[in-house]
């Protein structure tokens, strides 16, 4: 049985290489009810998830012909052996060993030759917990997807162990086919050249009203300095996690007429910004977030990736902290008024026409002066409503473990649990350390959270694009240095 590999799923299979692994996952931390030993909870989970078969598209390898269609094929056989693993962390086995074990596992390619998923029990934590850190390749979902696969199934009360995620039987999610591939590949063919058709109109509307304006608006792709943030992606991870209050994150969004996903995104631009700025590298010109946004309708269970993706310039580098929201909040209207009215098609092909231009001009050895075409990712792949329980175990933390792609090093993706946003950070070890911008993140919140309620007291909100908002000074930037591995965990 064969279906066929949609193109932007192509692209993910494509990059995939040691430098640059498609990997998205999670690490989820789990409590132990009281007196339960969390390693034997550990090996119980491993033995139930070895249970149950995969199911599409949790069955299927890629096959890449030379001539014909890109499409998925069932694997023969699956030794859930070798796809369901129990690690062991040593003494003392804090949060920081875990980031640690967590950033080696996912910097690892998936093997073509087996479905492309893995799932990690890892027991060992001083805290009395035990992690699940579970991954699978983007070609097979995006985060909305994973969302539902993963926590869709876990119950809402302690039992018995669910199927894991791979196991779930969906008959919504995959459609196959015996012998429409070359049909349903030249339909998806003509979708895309017309989503594409209808791109050009859009930028060559664009291009002529930008011709007018003195300052850009909406997506800026290529609009960000150089940092660090984009040396070439290095193999090797760097992984860290936080939490924010969510109620408190609403306040300071709904006092500048913002979303959670403004909020987010100023925290990390100012912590970003402070990171750097530690380094001596202060930017002088705002940064370029790419922030994918779903794009499935309610009930699309559909295994593949549907996300659209904007570009969104951030805060000025010196700007204050309300001020810095302001802008952000202006920014992210200004992008989806931007993509307003276009098709998913379209959508999608804005995306890879920027990538592909900032790939040709790579290729071209035009990369040190041409401008990356984002600066970094973020992305929120949405809420888990409720309680979710692994067998007897509660879930206590769920992070976003998603992937790096040149021409960025660091990827901040958010998700929402028992009123708390969880950020997991992935960065490009090489050159960017996640530790220390969950720090500066941390202390960006907490900046902005005093800021605001300081500007709400006086009566003294900047609004975006005031004169209180605007940079008053620029900074040079600097060579950026390097940073040294950490040593890795050990696995049993």
């Amino acid at each position: 049985m064969l279906r066929p590999i949609p193109l932007l799923d192509l692209a993910f299979l494509w990059i995939d290489r040691p430098e640059t692994p498609a990997n998205v996952g999670a690490l989820l931390l789990f409590d132990p009810p009281a007196g339960q030993d969390p390693t034997r909870l550990a090996r119980q989970a491993v033995r139930a998830y070895r249970s149950k078969p995969p199911t599409p598209p949790f069955d299927s390898i890629p096959d890449l012909p030379t001539l014909g269609l890109p499409r998925w094929r069932r694997a023969d056989r699956v030794d859930l052996r070798r796809h369901v693993l129990l690690d062991k962390l040593d003494p003392p086995g804090n949060l920081e060993q875990l980031h640690r074990h967590v950033a080696r596992l996912h910097e690892r390619l998936l093997d073509r030759s087996r479905p492309l998923f893995e799932v990690h029990l890892i027991h060992g934590l001083a805290s009395g917990q035990f992690a699940m850190y579970l991954k699978s390749h983007h070609a097979n979902w995006d985060g909305r997807y994973a969302m539902e696969r993963v926590f869709g199934n876990l119950p809402r009360e302690p039992g018995a162990i669910a199927p894991a995620f791979f196991a779930v039987p969906d008959p919504g999610a995959v459609v196959e086919h015996s012998g429409g591939v070359i049909a349903d590949g030249l339909r998806a063919l003509l979708a895309r050249a017309a989503g594409f058709k209808e791109l050009l109109a859009s930028l060559s509307a664009r291009a002529r009203a930008t011709l007018d304006a003195q300052h850009g608006a909406g997506n800026r792709p290529f609009a960000g300095p150089h940092t660090r943030l984009n040396d070439p992606v290095a193999p090797e991870r760097s992984f860290a996690t936080f939490e924010l209050p969510l109620e408190a994150m609403r306040r300071v969004g709904r006092a500048a007429g913002g979303t959670l996903n403004d909020v987010a995104l100023t925290v990390a631009d100012a912590g970003i910004g402070r990171y750097l700025a530690d380094l001596g590298e202060r930017p002088a010109e705002p940064i370029v977030a790419m922030c994918p946004v779903s794009m499935r309708d309610p009930g699309d269970h559909e295994a593949t990736t549907k996300s659209a993706t904007y570009f969104v310039p951030l805060g000025a580098p010196r700007a204050g902290a309300a001020a810095r929201l302001h802008q952000v909040v202006a920014a992210t209207r200004a992008a989806k008024d931007e993509f307003r009215g276009r098709s998913l098609a379209a959508m999608q092909d804005y995306a890879m026409l920027a990538f592909g231009l900032w790939l040709a001009s790579s290729t071209l050895g035009l990369g040190a002066v041409t401008r990356p075409v984002i600066n970094f990712v973020l992305s929120n792949v949405g809420a888990i409503d409720g309680p979710r329980y692994l067998g007897c175990s509660r879930l206590a933390a769920a992070y976003p473990v998603s992937m790096l792609a040149d021409p960025t090093g660091l990827n901040i993706t958010t998700m929402t649990l028992d009123g708390r946003m969880h950020f997991g950070i992935v960065a490009n070890a090489a050159a960017v350390d996640a530790v220390r911008i969950s720090q500066a993140c941390t202390k960006a919140f907490e900046d902005l959270s005093r800021a605001m309620a300081r500007a709400a007291r006086t009566g003294a909100l900047p609004r975006a694009g005031s004169p209180q908002a605007l940079v008053l000074r620029k900074a040079p930037l600097r060579k950026p240095s390097r940073t040294r591995r950490m040593p890795d965990s050990q696995r049993s």
